[in-house]
């Protein structure tokens, strides 16, 4: 694949992944899907596979969307992919559509601006939203985004065998407007970190328990807490919570020109939460071998006991198609 950023990846199995959507260094929005052979990336070396579709139907190109890998009955073999809403270059997307990764089609599940005329059950058309799968990989949530009317906090859920959107009404004080957070799940609750609110970062951690629909604010013990940071991974290992990289503001000043201000740059630290002991941890100089460049906007990918980061953008408007495995000591 093509350097890109801001395109969205999910593990089919132990040994396949897919990354779908893009956008390149001239802020070309594209839309192809791609699938990778995990075990040769974790071995050093990265088998590639262009998808093409099978049938003239197909999704439009976007960025920023959300990709789930989700459960089409209840046979362990029938998973699919779920993509969901996205920015297409000229307006934000709410359609859905499902792709057969036996047999390459696509299916539009909703088709775009199909909206239910009652608000419960509304799913407006967003980019920059996280999602995560409950119950048994059927149904898809979604937290947050940016919409036409400016930044989310809402939180909705999909059902993908009966196409059926439910607007979650939550229990307790809800984060705080954002898009490009991070999530992950571990057990039966949706983790959310950081984001941007349009006029800040945030380094924020909240945890939403999944069958109570109740958010709580996870406060931490002590310990070397990220700096507020956007486009950054967030993924499971163990008991922890690993937070690897993403966009954090930096204080500029020139004193000879007397003037100053904030300016957005990319980060290449990488912090644990410790979930028992509730305790953050710097674990930048953990991280052994080749330390990938700092980045924003890629894909984490689960494999062999740590995770793949795939693509990102860079200082000086670099972008990257590299592959790097991940593994975080004790």
């Amino acid at each position: 694949p093509s350097a890109r950023f801001h395109h969205r990846a999910a593990a089919m199995s132990a040994d396949r992944a897919y990354v779908f959507g893009n956008r390149d260094k001239h802020y070309k929005v594209m839309g192809d899907l791609w699938m990778l052979r995990c075990d040769s990336a974790a071995t050093g070396t990265a088998a590639w596979e262009l998808v093409a579709p099978s049938s003239e139907h197909t999704p439009t190109a976007r960025i920023a969307a959300t990709l789930s890998l989700v459960s089409l009955s209840d046979s362990a073999h029938s998973m699919g992919l779920l993509l969901f809403g996205g920015y297409g270059g000229s307006s934000f997307r709410d359609d859905a559509w499902l792709f057969d990764t036996c047999t390459a089609a696509r299916t539009m599940l909703l088709p775009h601006t199909a909206q239910a005329a009652d608000a419960s059950v509304r799913h407006d058309a967003r980019d920059g939203h996280l999602a995560i799968t409950h119950n048994n990989s059927s149904e898809v949530v979604i937290f947050g985004g940016m919409a036409d009317e400016g930044y989310l906090n809402d939180v909705l859920s999909f059902r993908v065998r009966t196409c059926q959107w439910t607007r979650h009404e939550c229990a307790g004080a809800s984060p705080s407007l954002r898009r490009d957070h991070s999530a992950c799940r571990v057990a039966e609750s949706m983790y959310v970190f950081g984001g941007n609110t349009g006029g800040n970062l945030l380094n924020d951690l909240w945890e939403y328990a999944l069958d109570a629909r109740a958010w709580t604010q996870v406060v931490s013990a002590g310990g070397s807490a990220p700096s507020p940071r956007a486009d950054n991974s967030l993924f499971p290992l163990g008991n922890r919570l690993v937070v690897f990289h993403g966009i954090v503001p930096r204080v500029w000043n020139d004193p000879e020109e007397e003037v100053a201000g904030v300016i957005y740059t990319h980060d290449a630290a990488l912090h644990c939460f410790d979930l028992q002991r509730r305790r953050w941890h710097d674990r930048t100089a953990a991280v052994g071998g080749d330390h990938p460049g700092a980045r924003s906007g890629q894909a984490a990918i689960p494999c062999g006991g740590g995770f793949l980061i795939f693509g990102g953008y860079g200082s000086g408007g670099t972008l990257f198609n590299d592959i790097c495995l991940l593994r975080v000591r004790p």
